[in-house]
């Protein structure tokens, strides 16, 4: 059950795993790379690196495969790769639904992503129908605004003040699908959904922490809008 909410005027998504099906990418891009040296991108580093801006992830990815490279001279061959594969990226499952249904009750929406923005624009170029309904309202991790990545709180804060100045955090709901990022959110002081997905989860027997989150759920699909105060979707 999820935890009592104030009511929510705000909605705030993460992109990469939750709106869009980049993870499975990501983990293409890595292994395409790792290949030369002989070794294989574990679900173990994958997990540390989920939400976080590149620089980091990189780091992790550098550090935890002892791979003889700087951040530039991984990211630099890694962008190539990148702007080959994610131009495939498809939709999640119910990420367009929620999106349109927010959009049509007038319900303010904003992207916050690690992505920088070259790449959020390669992300979602076959999916413009939907992330316009966004219009200017999206935080890019590149974004000078934002001095420290998830799971510092700057990237939801600023979204939320470009959205609307007027805005409190516990006015926003944001959407995750990274342990980062849902930690991010609760640093902010807003509410948030963990939409975790399953297929990156070390052990599935296992009921997972919830870190906090005001509600878990394993799917956008499995949304129930009216418990935030919104309308219920149309049957």
């Amino acid at each position: 059950m999820p935890q009592a909410v104030t009511k929510i005027k705000a909605c705030i998504f993460d992109m990469d795993g939750l709106l869009l099906d980049t993870e499975v990418i990501y983990s293409e891009v890595a292994n395409k790379m790792l290949e030369p040296y002989g070794k294989t991108f574990t679900l173990e580093t994958k997990i540390k690196m989920m939400g976080r801006d590149v620089k980091s992830a990189t780091e992790i990815l550098l550090s935890e495969l002892e791979l003889p490279h700087t951040f530039e001279e991984w990211d630099n061959e890694a962008q190539r790769v990148k702007a080959e594969l994610f131009p495939k990226a498809e939709l999640m499952p119910g990420a367009s639904r929620l999106i349109r249904h927010l959009a049509k009750h007038s319900v303010p929406v904003a992207v916050a992503t690690s992505s920088s923005k070259p790449m959020f624009l390669i992300k979602t170029g076959r999916h413009g129908d939907v992330f316009k309904l966004f219009g200017e309202n999206i935080t890019c991790g590149d974004d000078p605004a934002i001095k420290s990545g998830k799971p510092a709180p700057d990237i939801f804060l600023t979204a939320m003040q470009r959205l609307d100045p007027g805005l409190e955090p516990s006015d926003c709901l944001v959407f995750e699908d990274a342990s980062n990022g849902v930690e991010a959110a609760k640093r902010a002081g807003m509410s948030c959904i963990w939409a975790q997905d399953t297929r990156f989860m070390l052990d599935k027997s296992a009921t997972p922490a919830d870190h906090a989150a005001t509600e878990r759920i394993t799917s956008l699909v499995d949304f129930v809008p009216e418990k935030y105060g919104f309308a219920p979707f149309e049957t």
